[in-house]
């Protein structure tokens, strides 16, 4: 047995309350090793004592059998679903190796020489287990109950739609269909944003997140000037209130962009920084290592050139100091105080790996208290675990989940078929809490990233079956403006063009397979949310990804093929245990990339197909 590779901890994803009596409890094992996994567990103080006066005291536990939950390739991952009887636990792992049983606990891994399921425990084997003091409701993972079913559609402003010509900046261009630069201006705004609500609505999203709108000198307004102000070229606070009143209207939530971890080169407090120095009242707000700020007598727009700490090492975005009291206080108001007087539905917060989590517990109280099912989400793009323990974030914008897709498609080395896709999306999956993938915020290109068509290579074909598979997986996914009418676009400042609006030049199939998809997910999302997932795999057809979604009546099978050759179902219904072989049930058409309607035909070249049993 590979001692070195099991691992469990009574925390986070190993072990965490599902409910208010329920816990879930998993083990990794390395890959293929273990036979069988089982858990004695019990109340730590439950213990009771033979008739006879001279018994020992034994403790009162059951033991329960773990399913073998995935496996990333490398690892087994195990788990099982247990209600303590008090709401405080004691537990240890029971593992076997052929006819070898160990036992697992805080304090290691041991043989055992008898059967443990016929042993009895005492006092003397007790001191090797896990233990969870009390299920806390209030410590509980828990994100608003309506993110599960959300489709999101993420625009940027500027170049989404020109509704008040009247707000143009100086030297506005007419909107365009090619290439951008960050220094050109088209007119986007707030009013074209509510002028297109219908057009949202028509393509089936219920949720929208808007890149920054503040005040700020650049296109993109990462650069906040003043967080006070909607910025003038995109409209006022009326502007804002309307498109809030307009989105709820039509049942669609709102997020907005918080920059919350730098400013600008034009925000007062700098600027006040900027011209008294060290006697400025606002050096505090600032991490300023050192005077003069620009040793070299000019700012050469490197900060490693610098006296301060900023984004990156741009000089233009100095890092605002989140653990200065009046800093602090100020970013909270903001916070705050948009959910409260606009009654937008959350935050997206902008590098919010390089805040402390001290203010990030501070802002989730003020914005749950203006708003109790308001949703937070943080950009972290790694391992987001010390952020979802239910005090900071609701979820994290997840882009493991769009990489992964991608790297699948294009058979990059480290992912090159159906089986490493699967162990690759078990990984992340196995990562957090059941709760928090199903609240992710999921993404397959945005604002900081290349087009997906761009990452793809043009395959248009390629492109839809990504949609399709991320809009499988658990979570909330989230469509970048354009992508339904075959905008496309490389790295910043490309991925930024001006949204297509005439109709002659947008990719109608792609707009028509879009409304389908977002049709199906909304329609189906408790199964999306909540169905349990089981790959399947075909020798011979690495390209073939075969994912059953649910149990029983109403269980879902989804086929996708990056192939160039099609694929015969009779292959996938040779399989154990695979749903298409159950009785012979017919699955019904449910949503697909060609016209052919019957899932039991070969499945062609790079297409794919949603069924769903009765």
């Amino acid at each position: 047995m590979n001692k070195a590779a099991i691992f469990h901890r009574s925390t986070d994803n190993w072990c965490y309350a599902i409910d208010d009596k329920r816990l879930h409890i998993r083990i990794a094992t390395a890959l293929s090793d273990v036979d069988e996994v089982l858990l004695r567990c019990g109340d730590p103080h439950d213990w009771q004592r033979p008739e006879e006066e001279l018994g020992r005291w034994t403790w009162k536990n059951a033991i329960l059998a773990l399913e073998r939950e995935g496996g990333d390739g490398i690892r087994d991952f195990w788990s099982v679903v247990w209600e303590p009887p008090f709401r405080r636990a004691r537990y240890a792992f029971l593992l076997r190796k052929k006819a070898n049983w160990f036992v697992y606990g805080e304090q290691g891994l041991f043989a055992i020489e008898a059967d443990p399921r016929r042993s009895p425990i005492g006092a003397e084997e007790h001191w090797n287990t896990f233990t969870l003091p009390y299920i806390n409701p209030i410590d509980r993972f828990e994100a608003p109950a309506w993110v599960a079913s959300t489709v999101w559609y993420q625009i940027f402003p500027e170049r989404f739609r020109n509704g008040n010509p009247s707000i143009d900046p100086p030297g506005c261009l007419p909107w365009g269909n090619g290439s951008v630069t960050n220094r050109e201006r088209y007119g986007g705004d707030l009013a074209g944003i509510r002028e297109k609500l219908e057009y949202l609505t028509d393509l089936g999203v219920n949720g929208l997140y808007l890149t920054p709108i503040f005040a700020a000198p650049s296109a993109h307004k990462y650069d906040t000037e003043d967080y006070l102000r909607v910025d003038p070229a995109f409209g006022n606070d009326e502007d804002l209130r309307l498109l809030v009143k307009a989105c709820h209207d039509r049942g669609m939530r709102i997020l907005l962009d918080g920059v919350f971890n730098h400013c600008g080169r034009r925000f007062g407090p700098w600027l006040d920084v900027l011209e008294k120095g060290e006697s400025s009242p606002y050096a505090g707000w600032f991490h300023i290592e050192s005077w003069p700020l620009f040793p070299k007598g000019h700012d050469t727009g490197d900060s490693r050139e610098s006296g301060f700490e900023t984004f990156a090492f741009t000089t233009n975005m100095p890092k605002l100091n989140t653990e200065n009291p009046e800093t602090r206080d100020f970013l909270l108001s903001v916070a705050e105080g948009y959910v409260r007087d606009f009654d937008i539905d959350g935050w997206r917060l902008d590098v919010a790996n390089e805040i402390d989590h001290e203010f990030w517990r501070a802002l989730r109280k003020r914005v749950k208290a203006a708003k109790a099912d308001a949703f937070i989400v943080g950009e972290v793009w790694h391992d987001s675990m010390p952020w979802l323990r239910g005090d900071q974030f609701d979820a994290v914008m997840n882009y493991p989940y769009g990489n992964a897709i991608v790297d699948f498609l294009l058979a990059r080395d480290h992912l090159p078929d159906a089986r490493s896709l699967s162990e690759r999306l078990a990984a992340i999956d196995f990562s957090y809490p059941l709760p928090v993938i199903r609240s992710t915020f999921n993404l397959l290109d945005s604002h900081d990233t290349e087009r997906l068509p761009h990452k793809l290579g043009g395959d248009t074909a390629l492109a839809k079956m990504a949609w399709f598979l991320l809009f499988l997986l658990p979570g909330s996914p989230c469509i970048y403006y354009g992508s339904e009418v075959g905008l496309t676009g490389g790295g910043d400042p490309d991925n930024r063009r001006c949204m297509i609006w005439d109709e002659k030049r947008q990719d109608a199939n792609q707009l028509a397979f879009m409304r389908a998809l977002i049709a199906m997910r909304r329609g189906r999302w408790r199964n999306f949310a909540f169905g349990r997932r089981v790959f399947f795999h075909v020798v011979g057809e690495p390209g073939l990804v075969a994912l059953q979604i649910g149990e029983g009546s109403g269980a879902m099978l989804a086929l996708a093929n990056r192939s160039d050759h099609a694929v015969d179902m009779r292959k996938l219904r040779d399989l154990p245990d695979s749903l298409a072989s159950r009785g012979g049930i017919a699955p019904e058409f449910l949503l697909g990339s060609t016209e052919e309607e019957d899932c039991a035909k070969p499945l062609a070249a790079k297409s794919f197909r949603l069924c769903i049993f009765p």
